[in-house]
């Protein structure tokens, strides 16, 4: 092989190399995961009687674990709910702080017979307070898609 032939496949090589990372990267663009401990801001300064929100998060589209507490239903299914981070969470007293509760919409309804089962949902987040018959929360989510959690 000649030289401008190694070149056109070492260069054919790079293209589909970075190629692939993009396709890889691309959903990720869309929407990012996060976890229960990214609703807490990290701060220099400690208070635990205040409760704080992460500000970096607002508007964002993101995808979060968690578990259902039904708050209002569409036939069998529900059709707004609190995420809460573990079972039981809000059923018993006291319930989580405001920064680890999400309040959730969906125009399409959950099935009710999952109930106990974690799920993540997908949507843009925004703080916002509200306050309901079990709890205060502080998130929002108008979710995209509500699917079961692997684990």
């Amino acid at each position: 092989m000649t030289k401008i032939t190694l070149s056109i496949i070492k260069k054919l090589f790079l293209s589909f190399g970075v190629l692939i990372l993009l396709l890889a990267n691309s959903n990720s663009a869309n929407d990012t995961e996060i976890g229960w401990n990214d609703l807490i801001p990290w701060t220099a300064v400690f208070t635990p009687s205040e409760v704080k929100f992460n500000d970096k998060l607002d508007g964002k589209i993101v995808k979060i674990p968690g578990y259902i507490v039904p708050l209002d239903y569409s036939g069998t299914g529900v059709t707004e709910f609190m995420l809460v981070p573990y079972v039981g969470a809000c059923i018993h007293v006291p319930p989580p702080p405001p920064n680890q509760l999400v309040y959730v919409t969906t125009d399409k309804p959950w099935d009710t017979m999952t109930l106990w089962e974690p799920v993540w949902v997908t949507g843009e987040i925004v703080i916002k307070s509200q306050t309901n018959e079990w709890a205060e929360t502080g998130y929002e989510i108008s979710a995209d898609k509500i699917e079961f959690y692997d684990y």
